[in-house]
């Protein structure tokens, strides 16, 4: 007799992987959208020392989006 095992393999996702960050890519095309881009890509470069997004710790990226998503509020008006 055969016992299934505890965890199936396709329901297993182990501890140490983060799940996506949805924000990053929300924010991303909401920044493309209002023609924004320059802007992001340069607080990336200048503010934090990075090329990509996802390339900052959590807490800083969180922070990056809290500045982005005010400037692009800003530019909406």
């Amino acid at each position: 007799m055969h016992t299934s095992p505890l965890f199936l393999n396709h329901n297993y996702v182990p501890e140490h992987v983060q799940p996506q960050d949805n924000r990053l890519y929300e924010l991303k095309a909401e920044v493309d959208a209002k023609n924004l881009t320059e802007m992001w890509d340069l607080i990336l470069r200048a503010d934090y020392q990075v090329g990509d997004a996802q390339d900052l710790p959590r807490e800083t990226r969180e922070e990056f989006y809290r500045i982005v998503s005010l400037l692009v509020k800003a530019f909406s008006r």
